[in-house]
């Protein structure tokens, strides 16, 4: 079972377009991780400064460094970021090694970012910078500082901007984080009122609705790459047991 997997790994990574995007993807999945022993890591690749109606970007992005470092520490997560600039995440190469580089680092099993069926082209960019960072983690031939990891697992959460196609395949119990993660997102002025869009409210009643269907108090939802992609993904991987001291 998925969840089992996942509630087994000793690393999680997230990759959020944003500040507030791995919160939501994955928040009360990381916050019940991290009581089973799990290491998570969040990876902004942007602060997302540009969501601000009165604010110039620079200012907000300097609240909501503080706002992510204050939501990852009542998570139990580490917290990284790139410092990109929003609305204008790039899809380059440079930028996927550098995310394949963190993913080296961290030898995530399990990576969890955006659906790319979204109207939000950061979004977008982030599934794909992801995917393409995973497969340059995975190769031996580039260099790098770490050795070369390919994760078991890539996942993409359930975001309200990222719909299109999306289809709830797994339901991952993550009642033991709901309580935390709510805390946790109140340390964003987004989350308090800054929106028309009602995030807390909305977010809450999805996790209770996830969990209806898995029949526990609240769940996550969640789609998986394709068989050919995880196949493809690792394979240029030493196979089991060579290199490895088993």
């Amino acid at each position: 079972m998925i969840e089992d997997r996942i509630y087994a790994a000793k690393s999680i990574l997230v990759v959020g377009a944003h500040a507030f995007d791995a919160e939501v993807m994955a928040g009360p999945l990381a916050a019940a991780a991290v009581k089973r022993g799990a290491t998570v890591t969040f990876l902004h690749l942007t602060m997302g400064e540009q969501g601000h109606p009165y604010l110039v970007p620079a200012h907000y992005c300097v609240q909501k460094e503080e706002e992510a470092g204050s939501a990852a520490e009542r998570l139990g997560v580490a917290m990284r970021s790139f410092g990109l600039r929003d609305g204008f995440l790039p899809t380059d190469d440079q930028t996927a090694l550098e995310v394949a580089d963190i993913i080296r680092e961290l030898k995530p099993e399990i990576v969890i970012t955006h659906w790319h069926g979204s109207w939000h082209k950061d979004h977008r960019a982030a599934a794909h910078l992801t995917k393409t960072g995973i497969f340059f983690a995975g190769l031996p031939t580039v260099a790098s500082d770490h050795p070369a990891h390919t994760p078991q697992l890539l996942l993409f959460g359930e975001n309200w901007e990222d719909d299109d196609g999306f289809r709830p395949e797994h339901l991952v119990d993550v009642s033991d984080g709901f309580e935390a993660w709510r805390d946790a997102v109140m340390e964003y002025e987004l989350a308090r009122g800054l929106s028309s869009f009602p995030y807390v409210d909305y977010y809450s009643s999805l996790y209770r609705l996830r969990g209806c269907l898995r029949a526990t108090r609240h769940a996550q939802a969640f789609a998986a790459a394709s068989h050919s992609w995880n196949a493809g993904s690792g394979l240029f991987s030493l196979p089991f047991g060579k290199g490895s001291g088993r």
